[in-house]
């Protein structure tokens, strides 16, 4: 068994301890107090993002984090999450006439035959697209040109690289991403009818028609103009049998043969590469023959049919997009478009993005209107030009050896200097690559000592932030790994403690307010609060936080007063004896001084009544003594009697409500209907409408995790007139979503506790500076106002007013809060749909009796200025002249009546 310098025993693989005061550890004897305990690694910075894969048409840029802060060590375990992310880049389309990219790189391998027997050392590779599996379409297949031999020439294409001829997505680190017609990573922009990335089908127009004609040999159907898309044909068989001696077949503009020429069928489904556009044909073998296209082809297409046998006719059906007719001058490049991102961290380059805009007012519109006029030089200037990147020794590690020559490694780091600022700031060594790196080991000299302090490892910082303090136990040992008496190693400095955690603490963070879930008086209104690391551009768990100091998310708002009903006193009974009704005024008032507003403001369901019943002294009835009878005059003191309505059929919409209505003679009893007939009879029913609740959303709550996949929440209520409502009111199908996926950003690193390594010359760390901070709240140029159509004007007549929907959006579609208010549209605007209609009547017509009580009617009718007559719900109800009074009231001469005359005294 081996023997240990100090005399213990130690084992072949230093797995068992065998020394009396030390561990053998790579056949040396370590004091059992200097022990290494396990340092778990964590991720260290992004680095700067690399340079763009592609130089036009979609590239991708990567940048890389290493676990290096701490690394991993004495088996401490790796970090967890992405070490490695992506953005899209140089997305502008490549010009026309260049070769696809794939080609592009099938061709680099151009006279190489890798030794395959039978190929010429001339070889030319094509890209091969067509029968190749969805999982390997980002490995580069390539067929040998005028061949159908493939092979695979490399594990992956470029980043970047599109998945197929059929698709937008792209290729990244040998996997198919998603991505849009804008060439950008996970976009959802996709080509309208027209072929317009992002359009909205308005710069096309649809072309389609048929041919029977039948002759033997190839019949030309239509010439397909160059820019048609979304091309569809179909030649449906008269006998409902795949052969019917009819076939279709394409050729170009010079008569050169795409499809089933030269009187040769292509039976099964193929697809044709025709100037970058791909064609898919079903192939002959099919009831219903077809051919489309989605691309905008670049060249005149050519459609035939191929008549042969017994030359029945053909069916042939076609339709294709061609761009609507503009004139070139209409339009031209602008180079001033918005600035590209700086193309290095520090003094670098940046340009600025030519767009295609319309001369007349200066719209920016597709590329593809401009393609045909040249490009203008792009403009540059300087960028980043206030700091520089350069290698610097960080640190250095003790000699290799303890007496004489020896190495030590050196802490080489590529550091970012503000110069103005006099600030520093480690990057990855990417930053740095345009320099070369300095040897990280260079000779030294062991001092030769017989003495020196030993330490253990440190303890763990007193806190996990707001610089706290570390240290570590010293040991006085000699060369030969013996320990001796501390007092024998005081002549040398010995280090014990340091300070440690220097970053900043996690800190709540809130967003701007919502608005308020209310359009008028109390309400709440919320905010994202979140907890985010000290410099603020990471977003982390809220354990990290203090909860004891965590901002409310939901607080308490206050608007202008809602609308509300305001009653007018009652009025006269309509009657002067009887029984009858009387009205009052009810409107919709709102603010301070009780502005009239529209009815609609005010909640429907809450509206005071207008009219009710009321009773007047019995009317006077004089009994006849005549023995000649009198004429029947009761139908002439009858009147229709009605209650009130009953309540709204429905809860909300359009409905029916009832009353009851009865003929009524002078003492109220219930009389015939045909003593009434004299007067119009009240409706027993109408048409009542009850505004139904809406839903109102407010904003998402935060996403359930901080980094990943998670949740997101809000409130979604039923209001009607601002008010909430039971969510019956409100239609089920048609509630906004309460909870949806939310994805963060990539999950951070595990939160870092270790030292921050001090800055090199002194460089002061700017508590201040918020690298990767963004600024959330200022508009964004891709956001923008949408306005939906204007509604109903609120009044049919005079001065009315109409509103129309206007939402924040993002490129995507997504409600987004942050728009620039100086150029909101208008939400409302007034109306006026011409003078309001007005009572109208005519003269009193003949008393009903010359004495002894009678009535008289006129005309009252609700007209336009015009003279157009219309219902009487179109005019104000409470200002209608009365159509009936009663008249000659005075007794008639002769009748005989009781006469009561003052008591006399009794005597």
């Amino acid at each position: 068994m081996p023997v240990c310098p100090d005399g213990g025993l130690r084992t072949q693989t230093d797995a068992v301890l065998s020394c009396i005061l030390s561990y053998c550890r790579h056949g040396m004897c370590v004091n059992k107090e200097l022990d290494l305990q396990p340092v778990h690694g964590e991720w260290g910075l992004w680095g700067p993002y690399s340079v763009c894969s592609r130089s036009c048409g979609g590239g991708t840029r990567s940048n890389t984090r290493d676990c290096n802060k701490p690394e991993p060590r004495n088996g401490g375990k790796f970090c967890v999450g992405r070490r490695m992310k992506f953005r899209s880049c140089n997305t502008e389309p490549c010009p026309r006439g260049q070769k696809d990219f794939r080609e592009e790189q099938c061709s680099l391998f151009d006279g190489k035959h890798f030794n395959i027997n039978g190929l010429p050392p001339t070889v030319r590779w094509i890209p091969k697209y067509s029968g190749i599996l969805m999982k390997d379409r980002c490995k580069l297949f390539c067929r040998v040109a005028g061949t159908t031999a493939y092979y695979q020439l490399k594990d992956r294409v470029t980043d970047g690289t599109p998945c197929g001829p059929d698709t937008y997505d792209i290729c990244v680190q040998g996997l198919c991403r998603q991505a849009g017609c804008d060439h950008v990573l996970n976009s959802k922009a996709r080509n309208d009818k027209c072929g317009v990335c992002g359009g909205d089908n308005s710069s096309c127009k649809t072309l389609a028609g048929t041919f029977n004609d039948a002759q033997y040999g190839y019949n030309t159907v239509v010439r397909i103009p160059a820019g048609a898309t979304n091309i569809d044909i179909k030649q449906v068989s008269y006998s409902g049998k795949p052969e019917d001696d009819n076939y279709l077949a394409l050729s170009d503009g010079q008569s050169n043969s795409l499809l089933n020429g030269n009187f040769v069928v292509a039976m099964f489904k193929r697809e044709i590469n025709f100037k970058g556009s791909v064609i898919d044909y079903s192939g002959s073998d099919t009831k219903v023959e077809r051919i489309n296209c989605t691309d905008r082809i670049d060249e005149e297409l050519v459609l035939q049919v191929l008549c042969v046998g017994n030359l029945y006719n053909p069916d042939v059906r076609y339709s294709f997009n061609i761009p609507i007719e503009e004139h070139k001058e209409q339009f031209m490049w602008d180079p001033s478009g918005s600035w590209l991102e700086c193309n290095r961290i520090c003094q670098g380059q940046r340009r600025r993005k030519a767009v295609c805009v319309r001369k007349s007012d200066h719209l920016e519109v597709s590329d593809q209107r401009c393609e045909d006029l040249p490009r203008p030089v792009a403009v540059a200037e300087p960028c980043n030009t206030d700091c520089e990147v350069r290698w610097h020794v960080a640190g250095k590690s003790e000699c290799s050896a303890k007496c004489g020559p020896g190495y030590r490694s050196l802490d080489v780091q590529c550091m970012k200097y503000v110069l103005m600022k006099r600030q520093s700031e480690r990057m990855e060594a990417s930053a740095c690559g345009d320099t070369a790196k300095p040897q990280t080991r260079e000779p030294c000299h062991g001092d030769c000592l017989l003495k020196s302090w030993q330490y253990s490892a440190w303890s763990q910082c007193s806190k996990t932030c707001g610089r706290g303090s570390r240290s570590r136990e010293s040991y006085c040992m000699n060369n030969l790994g013996r320990r001796l008496a501390d007092r024998d190693c005081n002549e040398y400095q010995r280090v014990v403690t340091e300070t440690c955690s220097d970053q900043p603490c996690p800190k709540w963070t809130v967003s701007e307010w919502s608005e308020c879930l209310v359009t008028c008086g109390k309400g709440m209104r919320h905010r994202q609060v979140s907890c985010t690391s000290g410099t603020g551009d990471e977003k982390m768990s809220e354990h990290f936080c203090d909860p004891s100091s965590k901002p409310p998310a939901v607080g308490s708002c206050e608007l202008p007063e809602c609308a509300s009903w305001q009653v007018g006193v009652w009025g006269a009974c309509a009657v002067t004896c009887g029984h009858g009704y009387q009205m009052r005024a009810v409107r919709c008032v709102s603010g301070t001084y009780g502005d009239t507003v529209d009815d609609r403001e005010c909640n429907a369901a809450a509206r005071p009544r207008d009219s009710q019943d009321c009773e007047m002294p019995a009317c006077p009835w004089a009994s006849p003594v005549q023995s000649t009878p009198r004429p029947d005059n009761s139908a002439q003191l009858t009147q229709w009697r009605y209650g009130s309505w009953t309540a709204c059929s429905v809860s909300c919409g359009k409905g029916k409500r009832a009353r009851y209505v009865s003929c009524r003679d002078a003492q109220g009893g219930v009389a015939d209907e045909s003593n009434c007939a004299h007067l119009p009879r009240p409706p027993e029913s109408s048409a009542c409408f009850s505004p139904c609740g809406q839903w109102r959303a407010g904003e998402w709550s935060a996403c359930s995790v901080s980094c990943g996949a998670g949740r997101t929440t809000r409130q979604v209520v039923c209001s009607n007139y601002h008010q909430p409502v039971d969510q019956s009111f409100c239609d089920p199908d048609e509630k906004p979503a309460t909870e949806q996926e939310c994805t963060g950003a990539p999950c951070p690193p595990p939160y870092n506790r270790q030292r921050i390594n001090d800055q090199p010359y002194g460089y002061p760390q700017d508590p201040g500076r918020h690298p990767g901070h963004s600024s959330w709240n200022v508009p964004s140029a891709d956001n923008q106002w949408r306005t939906g159509p204007w509604g109903a004007c609120s009044s049919t007549c005079a001065g009315g007013f109409q509103r129309r929907v206007v939402v924040c959006q993002d490129a995507d579609g997504r409600s987004n809060s942050y728009c620039d208010e100086r150029v909101k549209p208008a939400e409302s605007k007034s109306c006026d749909s011409g003078p309001c209609p007005l009572w109208n009547y005519g003269v009193w017509g003949e008393c009903t009796q010359t004495c002894g009580g009678g009535r008289r009617t006129r005309l009252v009718v609700c007209q336009r200025p015009s003279g157009q007559r219309l219902n009487d719900y179109n005019c104000d109800i409470l200002d209608k002249p009365p159509d009936m009074e009663q008249c000659s009231l005075q007794p008639c001469p002769g009748s005989a009546s009781w006469h009561r005359q003052p008591w006399k005294p009794v005597r």
